[in-house]
This record gives structure tokens, C-alpha cells and sequence, in this order.
């Protein structure tokens, strides 16, 4: 009984879709977040008719500026400010 358990775990765990966005965390402008994977971002807009103009690397810090529709305005440390879609994002601690 215990290995059919075990097949039955392994396959409900093997199951779960990997690679998937998670929920934005809470836009607080001012407040500090990390990249928890490589996210594109966009020079003037997420909904710009272009492909992105980047990538954010995992580990990335940024400073939330503002937040519309969706649509994070950041600052990177180099004081570049650019565009995202918060859903690779979480409040760095």
C-alpha cells in the first residue's frame, strides 16, 4: 500500500504545471521589489505595439514608481526607469 501512496504523491507532485505566473504581489509604490524570473520589459508601456525592448534577470531589484492597468512603471539601480508585468515579481526582503 505504501508504493502505490508513493506512485500516487509522485505523479500528483510531477503534475503541477511548472513555469506559470503567480499572482502580482500588492503595488506600494516606493517600496522595494525582486525579479523571481526573467521577466520582459518595455521601454514606453507594456501594451506597446512592439515586441519587449529586454529582459529583467532573476535576482533583478527595483523600485516600484507607479502602477497602471496591470502595467508596473520601475526603477533599476541604475536609475533606468522601464516598464513590466508584475506577475515574475516579489517584495524584496
Amino acid at each position: 500500500m505504501r508504493h502505490v501512496w508513493f506512485v500516487l504523491m509522485l505523479v500528483a507532485v510531477s503534475g503541477c504545471p511548472k513555469g506559470q505566473e503567480s499572482a502580482a504581489p500588492t503595488a506600494t509604490p516606493g517600496a522595494s521589489y525582486v525579479v523571481t524570473r526573467e521577466t520582459p520589459f518595455y521601454d514606453s508601456g507594456c501594451k506597446q505595439e512592439r515586441a519587449n525592448d529586454g529582459k529583467l534577470a532573476k535576482g533583478t531589484r527595483f523600485t516600484l514608481v507607479g502602477e497602471r492597468e496591470g502595467c508596473w512603471n520601475v526603477k533599476l539601480a541604475g536609475e533606468d526607469e522601464v516598464y513590466i508585468v508584475p506577475d515574475r515579481v516579489a517584495p524584496a526582503s
